[in-house]
């Protein structure tokens, strides 16, 4: 028997024998009382089951080598392990999550590169210091001045008004350049026009009833000393309310005449009128008539409201804006 069963055996062997010969509790010998492995197999009788209580002795009470024993016949005596169950079938799909909050802004794109630069423009050439109202030649208080329209204007987007009352007082409105063209010879003269805005009551006035283009000239005719006359066109009547070209050369659009001493010496009067051909002719019977100012003019007849755009001398066609005077080609 190992010795622990031993000492635990003797124990109990002891507390009985004690008690069989009537001996009190104050003379039992406990468990301190004795020395450790003093106690042999002849000093315990034999043992049985019978005689330990269930669940006293504990593995830790026995020597390795009965613990060993132990586990080792349970081992040998237990039941094989059974194999690995099959997998189970999935579970079912779970609900749905909420949807997650949106995310941040992403940074701003870098600028895109910059576009060609468009083609130069061509420089107008600005005419207005030589242009402007010919006091001298004005009457009254006629309205003129640059505006925009009427319409869609032939160059640009604004033209010259022009409203004249036929009084009383008679009225007369003069607009030109009294610079720019001093001096040049009117045989030299091969393209003259303009543009005009009429309207229905100007027609239902009188025909014609138009504005005028007009240069004050030298006329220097053999036939009279006189140093100055006015030649102008006076346009037929046009379509109203709208833009009308007007040819100022072409014999329909019209007729010219001079004022004063050299009309009556060239028979190109306001009585007995002219083509552009003609008062060209004309004027050609003397040294040569020279220019003094061009311009547009209305008036010391009817009353007339309407505007003028586009007036077209020789290579250079002037375009009259809010902003002023503009010189293109035609």
């Amino acid at each position: 028997m190992p010795s622990t069963l031993k000492i635990v055996a003797a124990c109990a062997v002891t507390a009985v024998a004690v008690g069989a010969t009537g001996a009190t509790a104050a003379s039992l010998i406990t468990g301190s009382q004795v020395k450790n492995n003093s106690l042999t197999g002849l000093d315990v009788r034999d043992l049985r089951s019978g005689d330990i209580r269930d669940r006293a002795i504990r593995l830790r009470d026995l020597s390795p080598e009965v613990v060993k024993a132990i586990q080792g016949a349970g081992a040998n005596t237990g039941a094989s392990v059974g194999t690995t169950g099959a997998n189970g079938a999935p579970g079912a799909t779970g609900p749905g999550g909420t949807n997650g909050s949106a995310g941040a802004n992403g940074n701003p794109g870098s600028n895109g590169t910059n576009g060609a630069n468009g083609a130069n423009g061509s420089n107008a050439n600005i005419s207005s210091g030589n242009w402007g109202v010919i006091a001298r030649n004005t009457i009254g208080s006629p309205d003129i001045f640059m505006r925009s329209g009427p319409g869609t204007a032939p160059r640009g987007t604004g033209s010259l008004g022009f409203s004249v009352s036929s009084g009383p007082p008679i009225e007369k409105a003069a607009f030109g350049n009294e610079q720019d063209f001093a001096g040049t010879a009117v045989a030299d003269l091969n393209a003259v026009g303009f543009s005009v805005y009429t309207t229905g009551e100007n027609a239902a006035l009188g025909s014609p009833n138009m504005p005028s283009i007009a240069f004050e000239v030298d006329p220097n005719l053999t036939a009279t000393p006189s140093n100055f006359s006015t030649l102008v066109f006076v346009p037929n009547n046009t379509t109203p309310n709208q833009w009308t070209a007007i040819d100022a050369t072409d014999a329909a659009a019209g007729s010219w005449f001079l004022t004063g001493a050299a009309g009556t010496a060239t028979s190109c009067n306001q009585t007995t009128t002219c083509t552009f051909a003609q008062v060209k002719t004309a004027l050609a019977q003397g040294t040569g008539a020279t220019i003094l100012t061009a311009g547009v003019t209305k008036g010391r007849d009817l009353a007339w409201q309407g505007a003028i755009d586009a007036l077209r001398i020789n290579n250079q066609v002037f375009d009259f804006e809010e902003t002023g005077v503009t010189a293109g080609t035609p």
